[in-house]
């Protein structure tokens, strides 16, 4: 147990956990407790230091923590309750105490007995609680009647079994209502945050590997009263001893062991301790057992051990024979296009917090195997499934989503065959995974249409921000048009160079995809060449400017002030006539005169020199201009045939093509090609996302 001390006051803010060396973690909520700052404060408390306290090792002394990782609360997916996160990790300055020991790790499952202190430690401020709900980010507590209650002071602490395993974080309670007290009244509710979660928020984050692969696991045997609870179903499927001797000797020969000579059967608890021993024994069990089931009753106490096992952590999803085959399915396709799996994931599973290996555009060498065991470790998909059968996994969907993506692939009738039979032995109706085909053929036929996904950049700079760095905000669109929030890492200003490589790796969706990115900018950053920024990864050896790879068009708050005359012109943008401003029949003056008086004039190329065209193109913006179009490079009237191979007054429908196909040739050519096309295109119905965090969630801070 670690003390979170507050700034001013030197009293207990919370606790904190010891991960591995001088690493820490508690809350968010906790630091900004610390701090003086709002509880549910979002904002990273940029190099900002804390004192704490190893408060299970007296005479030790106060020591000072910097927040290394900041991962506050925010919304779950639409419709859901709770939050995700609320977490911090914290490095401390000095060494800690030699008598220092991280806890052991284990998975939060309903039903747990588990036991918090105070921040302060002190033994007697134990507070009991059992597990009554963890089926998500959030874990739900319910305190004895006897003794502590969980309470202010008590979050950021760990919850540990009777071992000393610690299984989650405390992270707020539930007060009872005011007033009388009544029979129906909640009471003693606690709020953690499960150890699985925080593993995935971690991870996710970018918490260094180190760190990461330094939290100690808690052994996978003997489980205690798991073995116990797994006999009970193991009962139930081989109360047959013959029977148990051949499943047994099955499982032996799979894991390169003898059978028995003399034949005989392992008692239930025996055979319970094997499976937990093997993080595939499970699955391998259930691959050979259950092509046999003819009941309901063993179908249900199949999908109870099974259950039992991976609700612990310790089963995979798939089998030594699943998943080697899903490895051989997936490799060769995955070695021709590393963005395949990624792109996937990424559409299969658009609200999970997916681990590193799966948000980066492309997957990385030699990754397959960990993003698979990625996938096998996240729960169900959250979609709806027939009353009272299994929960289809996240893995399945993602490959319902690589088969969409390759209706043409002569390996498709088998990679969908390995999804029909994994699905038949978790006992998944073929309804349910149908439902998952078909939403994979709708979103693929979505990807094969126009722009599959936009990428929203949101540039800006303040005060004392070094030249050429920007602060930069991204968001995603999913399928279903709702923005996701793409992380960007500290708030700082950035080189341009990082900036696009964040922009390609978001915006990168594999061949023959193009993206459209909208960047967003204020009036006087409209000459920014954010089409020229390269986001080649160092080493690349070959340039990748954003202009080249994707549609990438200029967004600007200032136009959308006159929302009518907006709507107006981007509802005619097609049918009315451009306007172009070349010097000769229209010049500024006239042109801003033209303006105001054609009403539904959509579109405007503008030539001419840079002062000219800059008040061409603040006139444009004042009166609702959605689609304007010029020549950055351009220093006269006579400049503008060097546009004419974009064909800015063709059909508009075109133009972001015809605009991406001339930067190709401009890039390739600068001397040939020698103009810098920027195109403002503004869509109204089209807005600047909000940032997607969830400002105080219901419930009291513990």
């Amino acid at each position: 147990m670690i003390t979170v001390l507050a700034a001013k006051s030197g009293r207990t803010a919370g606790a904190a956990v010891q991960m591995s060396g001088r690493w820490l973690l508690t809350c968010a909520h906790v630091v900004n407790e610390a701090l003086g700052l709002p509880l549910e404060s979002v904002a990273e408390p940029a190099d900002a230091w804390v004192d704490v306290a190893f408060a299970a090792l007296p005479g030790t002394g106060r020591r000072r923590a910097r927040v290394r990782h900041w991962i506050p609360r925010r919304a779950a997916e639409p419709g859901a309750l709770g939050w995700l996160a609320d977490l911090a990790v914290l490095e401390l300055r000095d060494d800690p105490p030699s008598g220092a020991r991280p806890p052991a790790w284990r998975n939060m499952v309903a039903g747990q007995h588990l036991v918090a202190w105070y921040g302060t430690g002190q033994e007697y401020s134990y507070a009991k609680v059992d597990v009554g709900s963890c089926d998500g980010p959030l874990g739900y507590l319910d305190g004895t009647l006897a003794g502590a209650a969980l309470g202010p002071g008590y979050s950021g602490g760990p919850l540990c079994l009777p071992d000393g395993t610690a299984v989650g974080l405390v992270v707020a309670h539930l007060p009872a209502p005011a007033g009388p007290f009544s029979p129906g009244d909640v009471i003693r509710r606690g709020i953690a945050i499960p150890w699985q979660a925080v593993r995935a928020e971690l991870a996710a984050a970018g918490v260094p590997d180190r760190v990461m692969s330094a939290l100690t696991a808690a052994p996978p045997a003997p489980y205690g009263h798991l073995v116990a609870r797994m006999a009970q179903p193991l009962a139930v499927l081989l109360g047959d001893p013959v029977l148990r001797a051949d499943r047994a000797g099955q499982l032996a020969e799979l894991h390169g062991l003898d059978r028995p000579r003399d034949g005989s059967a392992p008692a239930y608890q025996e055979l319970a301790a094997f499976l937990l021993r093997h993080p595939r024994g499970t699955a391998d069990f259930a691959e050979i057992h259950a092509p046999t089931l003819t009941t309901r009753a063993g179908r249900a106490a199949l999908d109870e051990l099974v259950g039992l096992a991976h609700g612990e952590g310790a089963a995979l999803l798939l089998s030594a024979g699943e998943h080697h085959e899903l490895l051989e399915h997936l490799g060769g396709r995955c070695d021709a296009d590393r963005t395949l799996l990624p792109r996937a994931t990424q559409g299969a599973l658009p609200y999970a917090r997916l681990p590193a290996v799966l948000r980066a555009s492309r997957l990385p060498s030699g990754a397959l195997d960990e993003a698979v065991r990625a996938l096998e470790s996240f729960g169900g998909d959250s979609a709806r499934v027939p009353y009272d059968t299994p929960r289809v996994p996240a893995l399945l969907r993602v490959v319902e989503y690589v088969a969409a993506l390759h209706t043409n692939g002569a390996d498709l009738p088998a990679l969908r065959a390995w999804n029909d039979r994994v699905a038949r032995r978790l006992g998944i109706p073929g309804a349910a995974l149908a439902e998952r085909r078909q939403d994979a053929a709708e979103w693929a036929a979505r990807q094969r249409e126009g722009h599959q996904r936009t990428v929203v950049v949101e540039l800006d700079r303040r005060e004392g921000d070094p030249d050429h760095h920007f602060r930069c905000a991204l968001w995603r669109t999913r399928a279903d048009g709702t923005p996701a929030r793409v992380e960007t890492g500290p708030d700082r200003a950035l080189p341009a160079a990082v900036i696009a490589r964040l922009v390609r790796q978001a915006a990168d969706g594999g061949e023959g995809d193009t993206a459209l990115v909208e960047v967003w900018v204020d009036d006087a950053q409209l000459q920014l060449p954010v089409d020229e920024w390269d986001g080649a990864d160092p080493g690349d050896g070959l340039a990748a400017p954003l202009g080249e790879e994707h549609h990438v068009v200029l967004r600007c708050k200032a136009v959308r002030r006159n929302a009518s005359a907006l709507a107006r012109r981007w509802a005619d943008r097609a049918l009315a006539e451009p306007l172009v401003v070349d010097g000769r029949a229209t010049d500024p003056k006239s042109a801003i005169v033209r303006l105001k008086q054609d009403r539904d004039c959509g579109r405007v190329v503008i030539h001419g020199p840079r002062g000219h065209r800059d008040t061409v193109l603040r006139a444009c913006l004042v009166l609702g201009v959605p689609v304007v179009l010029w020549d950055r490079n351009a220093d006269g009237y006579d400049h503008a045939p060097r546009l004419d191979p974009v064909g800015p007054a063709g059909p508009l429908d075109g133009l972001h093509e015809r605009v991406r196909r001339f930067r190709v040739d401009a890039y390739a050519d600068p001397a040939k090609y020698p103009a810098r096309p920027a195109l403002v295109w503004e869509d109204p119905e089209r807005q600047l996302p909000d940032g997607l965090w969830l400002a105080d969630p219901e419930g009291t801070e513990a």
